[in-house]
């Protein structure tokens, strides 16, 4: 009797270890958190979630060949403003978002370093196709770009960022995205 339990156990972690891997769950998993609270108010959740996303391949897809012309600390302070945010944007406002939304889940597609999830959410009888695009990295599946109704958030961001690097160069882009912030910021102070 022993030596089943522990051979049960051994299936059920070792089917539970697969299952957090694969592209779908990791999908899954962000929703099933972000939906129960603001995360900007949970510490640990917030931190799952994030573990979920490469904001830093995020931010080379966005600044594209302009990454290579910046140091490294302007490299870090995009990716962490990018990354504040999003997360400033998105948080408050998703789990009363994914009230009463059904998603249904299409087919995954898979290779080795790629992956795209494609969904269809619905809402109040609205349905909007999502896409989310994850690479593996060092080993584990990673967010790094959503696509909703095939407009890709990585590239709408990369388009803005390019036309404010070329209008006002790098240093309008910095005014621009800490005015974001700090508008962002005020308004949970608000909240």
């Amino acid at each position: 009797m022993k030596k089943n339990t522990i051979i049960f156990a051994l299936f059920l972690l070792s089917f539970n270890t697969f299952a957090s891997t694969s592209p779908e769950d990791l999908i899954k998993d962000i929703f099933q958190k972000t939906g129960k609270e603001n995360l900007l108010l949970n510490a640990k959740l917030k931190s799952e979630v994030e573990a979920h996303i490469d904001f830093q391949e995020m931010s080379k897809s966005i600044l594209a060949e302009e990454y290579s012309k910046h140091s490294a600390s302007d490299l870090k302070w995009f990716e962490q403003t990018l990354k504040e945010i999003i997360t400033r944007s998105v948080y408050p406002s998703a789990p009363k978002f994914l009230e009463n939304v059904k998603i249904t889940y299409k087919k995954t597609k898979e290779n080795e370093a790629d992956a795209k999830v494609s969904s269809s959410v619905n809402k109040k009888g609205e349905s909007t196709d999502v896409d989310y695009l994850l690479k593996k990295i060092n080993n584990e599946w990673k967010v790094v770009d959503v696509a909703i109704d095939e407009e890709s958030w990585v590239k709408t961001i990369n388009e803005k960022v390019q036309k404010t690097i070329k209008d006002k160069g790098w240093a309008g882009l910095k005014e621009l995205l800490n005015k974001r912030l700090t508008e962002l910021k005020s308004n949970k102070k608000k909240s």
